[in-house]
């Protein structure tokens, strides 16, 4: 009988010693994986609230996990002024405050016109409102997949789509106030109005796996399309990297892979004060994909040389691969009705071009192309980023 009860006395320490181990795996698993913050907003008012019944909770500064329904911050009498929903008369100072709001509503935090999940942190600094979502990796990586590709895409592309985001975004992490931006300056996040369940799982199917060229994260640029032929890094920036190699782009089944744009010449005269507009346009220098690199604007106060890139940022074109014409036209009433012209005693220029986004890397196009024809995420990285491997970020982020 004693036997019996060391032997059943032994088997339960056993059961709870490997219970324990695989609790104790399970939080190691969590806690180690990465944790990024993620600028969603700079302004000089804001407005957060909650999505149901269940209250905010607010800590920092003058504020102890308090609960409230939502609240608001604004100008007065040149100070930022913090009122809550339900103490409207009461008001806060708090220009040079930090704080953070959370919630355990599934439904997420409202901050403005979109809801988020995790926690968001509020910091006051120069008359402006940062706003940092603080969250887990992976479900910011749901959310960044449906705001870079159509979430009914082929699910290989949204897999290829979500391991490039992730390493762009881990190669990102260690800045100070925020580790990376929520538009297209880095990578679009629109927290929880962008997450689906095909999004999910094309995250939760390649979770921790990341791109590397020599076991370095690489800078894994992507685009929306670069008519039929990608960019080498050196040819956009400066830098140059042996995995941004120009490949065929397979993205011509993009509907809006030309583009056209005009301008008046008062518009022009807008864009380039200094030059006093702008009536000529010489190109300097182009890449072997016909990319423009560098070109002198002339207007009638004199020119400028200025980069492709640069050109495209203050037009705000879809790409650098375009050609442009001057129209000027002087021509009776009649002539233009004839013609069915809109150009009446003004300067125009005409921008006709194609792609979408800097060319350099993956192109969403190109990759959905890619999925459709059976070839796996993997194939479609390897395609588009040269000498690279695709593997777990660390052993114990699985």
């Amino acid at each position: 009988m004693e036997k019996q009860i060391n032997q059943l006395t032994y088997k339960n320490i056993l059961i709870f010693i490997i219970l324990l181990l695989s609790f104790q795996s399970n939080v190691l698993q969590a806690s180690s994986e990465p944790i990024i913050r993620v600028l969603i907003k700079k302004d000089k008012i804001l407005r957060i609230r909650s999505d149901s019944a269940i209250p905010l909770r607010i800590s920092g500064n003058q504020f102890f996990n308090k609960r409230i329904k939502g609240l608001t911050i604004k100008d007065k009498l040149n100070k930022k002024i913090l009122f809550f929903d339900k103490q409207k008369d009461k008001f806060y100072n708090v220009n040079k405050n930090s704080f953070s709001i959370k919630s355990t509503d599934k439904r997420g935090i409202w901050v403005g016109d979109k809801r988020y999940s995790g926690i968001i942190n509020v910091i006051l600094k120069d008359n402006k409102i940062y706003v940092v979502n603080k969250l887990r990796i992976e479900n910011y990586l749901s959310s960044v997949v449906g705001a870079e590709m159509p979430h009914k895409w082929p699910l290989e592309a949204l897999k290829a789509q979500a391991i490039a985001s992730r390493t762009y975004a881990l190669k990102k992490k260690g800045n100070l106030m925020f580790d990376i931006d929520s538009t297209q300056k880095d990578q679009v996040y629109n927290g929880l109005e962008s997450r689906t369940i095909q999004t999910a799982r094309a995250v939760r199917s390649t979770r921790s796996l990341v791109i590397t060229h020599n076991n370095k994260l690489i800078n894994a640029l992507f685009h929306s399309s670069s008519a039929s032929q990608t960019e080498n890094s050196e040819d956009v920036w400066s830098d140059k990297y042996d995995y941004l190699r120009s490949v065929k782009a397979f993205d011509s089944d993009n509907p809006k892979l030309i583009w056209n744009k005009s301008f008046t010449k008062d518009e022009l005269k807008d864009l380039f004060p200094v030059l006093g507009g702008l009536e000529k346009i010489k190109v300097l220098k182009k890449s072997k994909t016909g990319r423009i690199k560098s070109l002198e604007i002339i207007g009638e106060n004199g020119s400028k040389k200025i980069l492709g890139k640069d050109f495209r940022s203050r037009m705000k074109l879809n790409s650098t691969l375009f050609n442009y014409s001057f129209i000027k036209t002087n021509i009776s009433e009649e002539e233009n009705l004839n013609q069915k012209s809109i150009y009446t005693d003004r300067a125009y220029l005409l921008i006709s071009g194609k792609g979408s986004g800097h060319g350099v890397g993956m192109s969403q196009w190109g990759a959905k192309y890619m999925a459709s024809k059976g070839a796996r995420a993997e194939q479609i990285l390897k395609h588009f980023y040269k000498g690279i491997s695709v593997k777990p970020f660390r052993k114990i982020y699985k």
